[in-house]
């Protein structure tokens, strides 16, 4: 029982991990899609949305049983696999590229020495990737829940009370985009975890939900106490106003949180290539060139630009694996029935 529970635990985080990278820890992410002073009870529905698309992947790996997402998009995809590659591939740059521009910008708060700091991320992140998932879960286990403290800690102290909430119309398209561009590299990792009951699986989405849920209420309210919604990475000016002190505890906090959502794109994209090459170390070194060509867009070029179409994309991505759970259902169904009039043919005979 305890070891289930564990079990969930580390795919909660693994969840939590994939989605506040440098977009989100930053606050950027959430200016990019909800403005300036966002409605704070987006955060309730997103929570909501994510977990049903954790719930969603998790599902479609059990059913599946596949170790990589190359693997998963043709038991999904069938004979247009390859579309489905592409669009996942793109994803995954995508987001490895934002994730080592950014960062090269938050060293930038020190000193200018692009891309070096994103090299050494990126070399990190090779290394770990080659040794495979257990790796990615076991970074994300130590570094989630540091994240998701000081996240918790720094927005609610820059938070001015009684906060006035915002009573703005909720654009659901945009926040169901959101979520589906985060969640879209979430799926290319959860839907190779396949050793969880449906319980575990439940339980863990709950978790991840409950706890982006309340980040995204923290920082949605520390982005109404003071304006940060100007800055390359608002979390840095939010973390100020709670004193220099907070401020450079941030800096370690928001490279970990990067670093999290690098290594789960990182891994993604390094299944792929390896599957065609073969040879791990080559394969890992021609996915941090093509990250560090996206990268060199820079952080809020790639996040306002390119995100809002990786999230286009997770949401045909979604509606897939739905038809995909709903269509196996479906011939479980039809194969059990067909099994027990087999059966009570030979019975009668």
């Amino acid at each position: 029982m305890f070891k289930s529970f564990l079990r969930a635990m580390s795919v909660a985080m693994l969840i939590v991990g994939t989605i506040i990278g440098a977009g989100f820890a930053s606050g950027r992410e959430v200016v990019a899609f909800f403005g300036a002073v966002p409605n704070i009870f987006i955060a309730t529905v997103a929570g909501v949305l994510v977990f049903g698309c954790s719930v969603l992947f998790l599902f479609v790996g059990r059913r599946v049983q596949k170790r990589d997402i190359g693997e998963v998009n043709g038991a999904v995809f069938g004979k247009v696999r390859p579309i489905a590659d592409i669009f996942m591939l793109f994803n995954s740059v995508t987001v490895l590229g934002a994730m080592l521009a950014a960062t090269d910008s938050l060293m930038a708060e020190f000193i200018n020495l692009r891309p070096l700091a994103s090299i050494v991320f990126g070399l990190l992140c090779a290394v770990i990737a080659v040794k495979g998932l257990s790796g990615v879960i076991k970074a994300n286990a130590v570094l989630v829940p540091i994240i998701i403290g000081f996240l918790m800690a720094c927005t609610l102290t820059a938070i001015d009370f009684p906060l006035k909430a915002q009573t703005g119309r909720i654009n659901m398209y945009n926040v169901i985009l959101y979520v589906a561009m985060n969640m879209i590299l979430g799926g290319s990792v959860l839907t190779t975890v396949r050793n969880l009951s449906p319980r575990e699986i439940i339980l863990s989405s709950a978790v991840a939900s409950i706890i982006i849920t309340g980040l995204l209420m923290c920082i949605m309210g520390a982005l109404q106490s003071c304006s940060a919604a100007h800055a390359d990475m608002p979390m840095l000016l939010i973390a100020l106003k709670s004193g220099r002190v907070t401020y450079f505890i941030s800096i370690p906090v928001i490279a970990a949180s990067i670093f999290t959502t690098m290594l789960s794109a990182f891994k993604s994209v390094y299944d792929y290539i390896c599957g065609f090459v073969g040879i791990k170390w080559i394969s890992a070194g021609i996915v941090l060139v093509a990250g560090l060509a996206v990268g060199a867009l820079g952080f809020t070029s790639v996040v306002s630009m390119l995100y809002p179409i990786t999230g286009a994309i997770g949401m045909i991505y979604l509606v897939c694996c739905c038809w995909f759970l709903i269509r196996s259902r479906v011939k479980t169904k039809v194969k059990k029935k067909s099994q027990r009039i087999k059966t009570k043919v030979c019975k009668t005979h």
